[in-house]
């Protein structure tokens, strides 16, 4: 009896938390540290889930094109994703994200070479493909459940987004 109320309460205290799931595994680190920098609006948790040398050289470049900063492009961007998301929802309360399926990749799909003059800074471990299912929750309910494909790699014990998921915001 007494596993029994412990466990229940565990689950209350989940609910009440608004705990959303996650993905499993260090390959789901970067997709759970996103989904939650999105709904957080927070643009360095963002930008945390790229190799800091990528960002780096972003950053550089940033200044070199625009008035603003990344970081302060990605505020906006967040900014926007979260105005829409709240006109959509009602109020964007979280993102839960679940794993469909995960595909171990030799190399990194032809489709993202569209980033430029990126290398992965060391020598790349894994590199997975991610089919995830994500709903955007608000006060008026849940939306309806949607996909999306994320590749994910390692260096270093590390995993990283690819670059290409860079203005990825689950919406």
């Amino acid at each position: 009896m007494k596993r029994f109320l412990i466990v229940i309460s565990l689950l209350a205290a989940l609910i009440l938390c608004g705990c959303s799931a996650t993905i499993g595994g260090e390959y789901g680190e970067p997709i759970n540290d996103l989904a939650e920098a999105v709904a957080d609006g927070d643009a360095e948790d963002y930008l945390d889930v790229f190799e800091d040398k990528y960002i780096e050289d972003l950053s550089e470049y940033y200044t070199i094109i625009s008035d603003k900063g990344l970081e302060a492009t990605v505020t906006e961007m967040l900014d926007i994703t979260k105005a829409y998301n709240k006109e959509n929802c009602g109020a964007f309360t979280s993102i839960s994200v679940t794993e469909v399926s995960k595909k171990k990749l030799d190399e990194f799909p032809a489709d993202a070479v569209y980033t430029g003059d990126f290398e992965p800074d060391g020598r790349v471990e894994d590199i997975y493909e991610v089919t995830v299912s994500y709903v955007i929750k608000g006060f008026k309910g849940s939306t309806d459940a949607k996909e999306a494909k994320l590749i994910v790699y390692s260096v270093d014990g590390d995993y990283y987004l690819h670059p290409m998921h860079l203005l990825f915001v689950f919406q």
